[in-house]
């Protein structure tokens, strides 16, 4: 079999004997989604937050998905602690909102049973109304969080590896980026699309079909685009072109773009993209970041998570930069949505093509064989 972790797209067959592409059946199938859910995605780490959200004691953010439903919530002595959002009465959620401060006690809207910060259980109304009530037995289950450069991610079981130690390997790359410092630049954005989960990742796993799909790409770094597998990790390098782009956004983005401190020459001029398996892709550009994530919710139904993060730069060219970045990325975007929609169609037909991968797909194999390796069928 091809050894994938060390090609890259200047290999000319990234395909061997024994390897295939996941069959069309599974991106429709509802036993196959389900084995997805309980073999991957409620086994792995996902992005819930920003340690931003949570500044102060009381400050919480909730996260459903897969039908559970967690909360993060920074408590009295300025720690970040997660729990499931599911009270010990009769299972109602304890915090309603996406985000707030529930100030020095979390209570529940349902019967009004009363927890600390800490998930400790510290009131029950007419508690002698229970039988053999033990309050300092059911606490609010906690739930495993894991805060990496800011991030927090949690998991609903599963064991394994850290954020951190998943992306050692190629930590010395995002060190400049300084993910430590940077902050929301926007809003979470949130939307519910009409496909399967693993198409938006087929896409974002190739560079193949940049010069043709993405004019806007191809005119900002398609002349100096690679992707590569680098440790397990997927990675995709695109060095802005010399040459000024024709399209309005793209031009502007290459003449106006300054230069920062904080980078070496090398990633003055890169956009980084960097996957996280299954679901999760960092893309780190100059002047800002983004964050996106799929959240399968059904065969054919994904919600998209997307935010963007900066680090704080009040200098006109970079907001004008970043303004720019935004537009490339909306139209990029819509031409994605485009290619999903079709390639979803096209798993229904009956000649749907079974492999037939240029050198610069390899990506999408190796996505294939992990989903392979994690989901029995």
């Amino acid at each position: 079999m091809t050894n994938i972790s060390s090609i890259t797209n200047k290999h000319p067959n990234p395909l061997g004997a024994d390897d295939e592409l996941l069959p069309p059946w599974t991106y429709s199938d509802s036993d196959f989604f389900k084995k997805e859910v309980v073999h991957l995605f409620k086994k792995t780490w996902l992005l819930a937050g920003h340690i931003s959200d949570l500044s102060a004691p009381g400050d919480f953010i909730t996260f459903n998905a897969f039908g559970e439903r967690a909360l993060i919530i920074r408590d009295d002595a300025n720690e970040l602690r997660g729990f499931h959002n599911v009270c010990r009465h009769r299972g109602s959620r304890v915090l309603k909102h996406a985000q707030g401060n529930c100030k020095h006690a979390i209570v529940c809207p349902f019967h009004g049973w009363t927890y600390n910060l800490d998930g400790s259980l510290k009131n029950v109304p007419m508690a002698h109304t229970f039988s053999d009530l033990k309050k300092d037995k059911i606490g609010l289950v906690p739930l495993e969080i894991d805060i990496w450069n800011g991030f927090i991610f949690i998991r609903f079981g599963g064991n394994g590896a850290s954020v951190s130690e998943q992306l050692q390997p190629i930590a010395n790359k995002l060190e400049c980026y300084k993910l430590d410092e940077v902050r929301p630049l926007a809003a979470t954005h949130t939307e519910t699309r009409p496909y399967n989960w693993k198409v938006v990742h087929d896409i974002d796993n190739e560079g193949y079909h940049v010069p043709i799909g993405h004019p806007s790409l191809q005119q900002l770094y398609g002349k100096h685009y690679e992707d590569r597998i680098e440790h397990g990790i997927t990675c995709s390098y695109g060095y802005l072109n010399d040459e000024l782009g024709s399209l309005w956004s793209v031009k502007h983005y290459q003449d106006m773009l300054p230069s920062f401190a904080h980078l070496p020459e090398d990633k003055q001029r890169l956009w980084f993209y960097v996957g996280l398996f299954p679901n999760l892709v960092f893309a780190f550009y100059p002047d800002m970041m983004e964050v996106y994530m799929t959240i399968p919710k059904s065969p054919t139904e994904t919600l998209f998570i997307s935010r963007i993060f900066a680090l704080p730069d009040d200098r006109r060219e970079v907001k004008l930069a970043r303004y720019l970045n935004q537009r490339i990325n909306r139209m990029t975007d819509k031409e994605d949505e485009s290619f999903v929609r079709w390639i979803q169609e096209g798993l229904r037909s009956s000649v749907f093509p079974a492999g037939n991968l240029s050198s610069l797909e390899v990506g999408v194999l190796d996505f294939h064989r992990k989903i392979r390796e994690a989901v029995p069928a």
